[in-house]
């Protein structure tokens, strides 16, 4: 059945267009890759059609189902542009079609066994004595049965008694459904019934929807079907539930002033408030101020951030800190750390707290400029271009900034894709930009970089100028030389119309590096 969402339509454009960063940001706002189009056309299939490898890597890794026995599966493979992509298809393992769909999905799942900064805070306990260590933010988060229970203990319990109606094989359920691990194809009739009900005293709904359906259900294939479709229901549900708990430590953030000292009092009730936090987050709100926002958060959730990983895994205790009482003593009780944001800008730090909680990669144009030098700060490679995606789509970025201050930005944190928009806005009014000083400028600075970029021997901004003054006018090179002023040529006066406007931009280019005295 074709589906109405407008997300799965835009999805599919990039898809045949080939665009691996707007294909990831939708992912990442929870669209069913496995949904067809009007003409039967799953993503993977316009991928696959289209030649574009990268994508079809990417769609696999977020879950998007190749079964080969599947009409969808074998018009993927048959359909396939290059021998390459008709491999990857052929090699790729269908038990990967319940794997983790997303970046965020998949950081949960690796935290349960995930050891490196002591995380696991709260014990679950069963009345036979099993135990096992869990996130008693994500218990909280993920369940409103967890979320009471917890705060009614307070933040110095560590042990959690469960119901005595929770068999053996419940701490097995409940920690791969919190942590997003997939679990359905694990749960055996016998065990839906007693899951079933401590899954609804849980609150977990969808797997309590999910044991509902499928016990009504003989047929494997459809079974199969119910188990895919769940197993992408289950991260949507987590998503929403992880967006309120990003609310949540929004809306329990302390104003604090750092010069003064953070007292103990502010700290404690962040630490015993319902966000469970084991971290505290820094924000000033502009450089030259001692007033800042403290946001009570979690090391295991942050340190997607490889900037922060390495600073909680690191032999060196170098992000523990107290601060003075108002007596000017030492006050050794609040052990919790407290980390600084790397920019000062509000709005930016919890966008990149979204992201890193839920995924979040709507990024609004006047801040993404902010996002993108603290995605680089702290070494979010993905955000960054989520951030220059923003940037690039935007129609008001460029009337906010010049062009050249954005071929700054692009150069000095490095992203190729604002080099190539502001390649092809100059190219698209190359008569305006070739009068002005700094376009000489910016081709200079190109120039002088060439030692480091030693894969090229020409200038790079050059180069990518001439490329979309080929597009701009939908022009091949190789025709160039063999286009015949003389002769009727296929396409007819509008081919040569195109062509002598594509030659006059060009020569315009060409003047102005022949005043400047290079030759390229």
């Amino acid at each position: 059945m074709r589906t109405a969402d407008k997300n799965f339509e835009e999805l599919c454009y990039w898809c045949r267009i080939g665009d691996v960063e707007n294909v990831d940001r939708l992912i990442s706002k929870g669209v069913n890759l496995n949904d067809i189009d009007e003409f039967n056309n799953s993503p993977l299939f316009l991928a696959s059609l289209c030649g574009h490898e990268d994508l079809v890597n990417l769609l696999l890794k977020r879950g998007a189902i190749c079964d080969r026995d599947r009409h969808e599966g074998a018009r993927c493979v048959y359909g396939a542009l290059t021998d390459s992509i008709r491999n990857i298809l052929l090699n790729y393992d269908i038990s990967k079609a319940v794997d983790l769909k997303q970046p965020f999905a998949s950081h949960l799942s690796s935290q349960l066994n995930d050891q490196s900064i002591r995380g696991h805070d709260i014990m679950l306990k069963l009345a036979n004595g099993q135990h096992t260590r869990l996130h008693g933010f994500l218990l909280a988060a993920r369940s409103p049965y967890f979320a009471k229970q917890l705060q009614e203990l307070g933040s110095e319990h560590v042990t959690l008694d469960l119901p005595k109606e929770v068999p053996s094989v419940g701490l097995d359920i409940i920690s791969s459904y919190v942590y997003l691990v997939p679990l359905l194809h694990t749960i055996t009739d016998e065990e839906s019934e007693s899951i079933g009900h401590f899954s609804q005293l849980f609150g977990f709904a969808g797997l309590t929807e999910f044991l509902d359906k499928a016990k009504d259900i003989q047929d494997q294939v459809q079974i199969s079907k119910l188990v895919t479709e769940y197993q992408h229901n289950f991260i949507e549900e987590a998503r929403l539930q992880m967006q309120l708990f990003v609310e949540k430590i929004m809306d329990n953030k302390k104003t604090v002033n750092v010069a003064n000292g953070i007292s103990p009092d502010t700290l404690n009730s962040l630490k015993n408030g319902p966000t469970l936090p084991d971290v505290y987050l820094l924000v000033r709100s502009n450089e030259d101020s001692d007033i800042g926002f403290l946001y009570p958060c979690h090391r295991s959730i942050i340190i997607r951030s490889d900037y922060f990983r390495v600073m909680f895994t690191s032999p060196f205790d170098e992000t523990t800190f107290y601060y003075k009482t108002a007596d000017g003593l030492v006050d050794r009780s609040v052990d919790f750390p407290i980390v600084c944001f790397p920019i000062h800008d509000l709005h930016a730090a919890e966008l990149i707290l979204s992201y890193l909680y839920y995924d979040r990669t709507e990024i609004p144009w006047d801040v993404a400029l902010n996002v993108l030098r603290a995605a680089d700060a702290l070494l979010m490679e993905r955000l960054k271009t989520m951030a220059a995606v923003a940037i690039t789509q935007s129609s008001h970025f460029l009337e906010r900034y010049s062009v050249f201050e954005l071929l700054d930005v692009a150069w000095e944190f490095r992203v190729e894709r604002l080099e190539h928009h502001v390649a092809n806005t100059i190219a698209g009014d190359i008569e305006h930009y070739v009068s002005l000083p700094q376009l000489k400028d910016a081709i200079l600075r190109s120039s002088s970089m060439l030692k480091t970029r030693q894969e090229t021997d020409t200038i790079e901004l050059i180069d990518d100028i001439r490329y979309y003054l080929l597009k701009k006018y939908n022009v091949d090179a190789e025709d160039l030389d063999d286009f015949d002023w003389n002769e009727t040529n296929e396409g007819g006066l509008e081919l040569r119309t195109e062509v002598s406007m594509y030659k006059s931009d060009y020569q315009r280019l060409e003047n102005l590096l022949e005043k400047m005295n290079i030759n390229i």
